[in-house]
């Protein structure tokens, strides 16, 4: 009986003893220790700790809902969860997991805006990161008041959403504040003399945010941009349709592909093949590079452009050599 009970208290130890390996490997536990990512967990009011501990597993952040489940207990924290959306990352571990929903705060989200997305495209990246949809996102672009010097006085600011990188709070974020930063980061990135010089010469900045847009769309490369720019401007300042493919697009609801002849006579204002002008709203949300190429357009003696089936822009003084750049390089 001795030797049975001695066994019995030998198997509890090593059972005693691998089971707080066991714990400590799981409060220790980081789903990725060299992560940078975020990942967002959304916690229902009135959510138990066992369905809060499956939810991380299910994310990926813990390893073992009985052993959180456990820290909780041991720490005084079952109770305490708070609900809502949260963003955790991912070398987060238990302790600061549990810390993170116990004390309501979120790790801050990066977001990041590529240059010459629409509000759209806007959106729809914001609602794929769980902060709002993109339906929402846009009526706001749309209709909401904001107090800034550059904007229009009225309808969309499609345009003025500067592209950046930005850190959001999941939890309290809201459209409008988020696009009031957007048009907070554009009217940083002009400056004094960008703002005199567009007083000074012909065109507002309102058309200059336009031309800016068609730019970023029109162009990837910033050394080409200003003689792009250069070459619009001379066909609006003269009456002449701009020509821009990318303006159809937008009307189209798109950003890229090529056009059909049926597309191309879309009955648009903003088919710039069709009417003359300058669309309606720019169309794309430009970097400062495009909107300092429509502030200081590059002057040439050209009059068309395209883009080559070996990746270069072409001009043409005329429309024969653009004729001949088309059936050369298309």
């Amino acid at each position: 009986m001795r030797k049975i009970s001695l066994f019995v208290i030998g198997a509890l130890v090593v059972t005693g003893y691998v089971s707080y390996r066991s714990y400590v490997s799981a409060v220790n536990f980081e789903a990725n220790p060299d992560s940078d990512q975020r990942v967002t967990v959304v916690i229902p009011k009135g959510s138990s700790a066992d369905a809060v501990a499956d939810l991380l597993l299910e994310k990926g952040l813990i390893k073992s809902p009985l052993f959180f489940k456990l820290y909780l207990r041991s720490n005084g924290l079952a109770g305490q969860l708070k609900a809502g959306r949260f963003v955790l990352m991912e070398n987060y571990d238990m302790p600061a997991i549990a810390s993170a929903l116990v004390e309501g705060k979120s790790a801050e989200l990066a977001v990041t805006l590529l240059e010459g997305w629409t509000a759209r495209q806007i959106g729809d990246y914001l609602e794929s990161l769980g902060l709002t949809t993109a339906d929402n996102f846009v009526k706001c672009v749309e209709t909401c008041t904001f107090k800034s010097t550059i904007l229009p006085i009225k309808g969309s600011i499609e345009g003025y959403l500067y592209p950046d990188t930005y850190f959001v709070d999941a939890g309290s974020y809201s459209d409008e504040a988020f696009i009031s930063r957007l048009v907070g980061t554009l009217e940083s990135k002009l400056t004094a003399e960008d703002l005199k010089a567009i007083k000074d010469g012909q065109h507002s900045l309102q058309d200059v945010i336009k031309m800016a847009s068609i730019v970023e769309r029109e162009e990837r490369d910033d050394a080409e941009r200003p003689t792009i720019a250069g070459i619009l401007w001379k066909r609006f300042d003269n009456g002449i349709g701009l020509g821009a493919d990318a303006t159809i697009l937008y009307a189209l609801g798109r950003t890229k592909g090529g056009l059909t002849y049926d597309e191309l006579q879309t009955d648009s204002p903003y088919n710039t093949r069709k009417y003359r002008g300058l669309p309606p709203t720019p169309i794309s949300n430009p970097h400062i590079s495009s909107i300092r190429s429509a502030i200081y357009p590059k002057a040439s003696s050209y009059l068309y452009y395209l883009h080559g089936s070996d990746g270069q822009v072409h001009y043409g003084k005329t429309l024969e050599e653009h004729n001949e750049n088309k059936r050369r390089y298309l």
